[in-house]
């Protein structure tokens, strides 16, 4: 065997190990994404609840409040 026979073999060796590196990498990364859980978002819809009663009754005091300025009798 020659010296580019060994230096071409060499290489190839070292390119799939690269590859294999790489593999686990991405192998690695693709777990821990796995890992990670998502937020509790519970309180948040307790929140908004909260939010569309409050702005439910604001909006039924508005209507209220509307309703008497537009009675003549009223003023």
């Amino acid at each position: 065997m020659d010296i580019k026979t060994i230096a071409g073999i060499v290489g190839l060796v070292i390119t799939i190990g690269g590859l294999f590196v790489f593999q686990g990498q991405l192998i690695q990364r693709v777990d821990v994404l796995e890992a990670k859980s998502a937020p509790n978002i519970k309180p948040l819809e307790q929140d908004i609840a909260i939010n569309k009663a409050e702005i439910a009754v604001i909006k039924a005091k508005i209507e209220e409040i509307k309703a008497r300025n537009s009675n003549p009798l009223g003023q």
